[in-house]
């Protein structure tokens, strides 16, 4: 096994870096004890990162949730010459709203689920639907959620186990913002987004409020790129989506995803 200690040298982020050195923890755990085990959720910048510390390890591992429209995902880490079934580690609830009244959003469901005390990395990326919200979770918890589940606010739910196959993986619901901008300038687009200042958007850069594709982001000259991904403490989730032209000023005309 390869010594780890300057790899680690690169992870600037420390929260960052000690996810990294749990998984790390879980993998000698399987290669030691030949038991499969899985991993908190994590986001794809620490799945990325993970990959050369797990291979350092003679075990195999799948990712998932492997979906296009999946942000949050774990490792399943198993021993060599071994199999594993997913729905072992992982299952799907589906969480039905019986109210005809109003519809749940994202932050709804979260919230429930939040205030029964789990952590959120034992909780993965949660699909909301119509009259429903599909959430993937570790297996470990799902019948604690079911049994403790019965309403979100005045609204009725219902929350069943389903399998993973039925899992509505579709893109979290979002607005499409247009803006109009002299750069790509990431001071720039936050000023925007956050209707701060250009002053003030520099400084909560600066302070480490904002992540570029997971990653906090300290320059307030980065440009930005179609497909980034862009959160901003208190201000919410956002993806550059699509540079749709120019104004007659030569300004650029920007549409923004933000994931509400």
């Amino acid at each position: 096994m390869k010594s780890l200690e300057k790899y680690y040298d690169f992870i600037r982020d420390d929260e960052i870096k000690n996810t990294v050195i749990k998984i790390q923890d879980k993998a000698s755990y399987v290669n030691k004890n030949y038991i499969a085990a899985i991993t908190e959720f994590i986001n794809p910048y620490v799945v990325k990162i993970s990959i050369p510390v797990i291979k350092s390890y003679d075990i195999k591992f799948e990712i998932f949730p492997s979906y296009e429209n999946c942000e949050r995902k774990v490792f399943i880490l198993y021993p060599q010459y071994s199999e594993i079934d997913e729905n072992e580690f992982i299952s799907g609830i589906r969480i039905t709203n019986k109210s005809k009244f109003k519809k749940l959003s994202h932050k709804d469901y979260l919230g429930v689920l939040m205030s029964l005390g789990i952590e959120r990395s034992k909780l993965g990326d949660i699909y909301v639907c119509d009259d429903y919200g599909d959430v993937v979770v570790h297996s470990d918890i799902a019948d604690y959620i079911i049994y403790n589940l019965d309403k979100i606010g005045h609204n009725k739910i219902e929350a069943e186990k389903i399998n993973l196959s039925q899992v509505n993986f579709k893109e979290q619901e979002h607005e499409i913002l247009n803006i109009i901008t002299s750069s790509m300038r990431i001071d720039n687009i936050v000023k925007h987004l956050t209707k701060l200042s250009r002053e003030k958007a520099s400084f909560i850069i600066k302070s480490g409020d904002v992540k570029i594709n997971h990653i906090p982001e300290y320059k307030v000259s980065t440009e930005l790129k179609e497909e980034d991904i862009l959160s901003i403490r208190r201000a919410g989730r956002f993806k550059i989506y699509k540079i749709i032209g120019t104004t007659k000023s030569g300004k650029l005309k920007i549409q923004i995803k933000h994931y509400i």
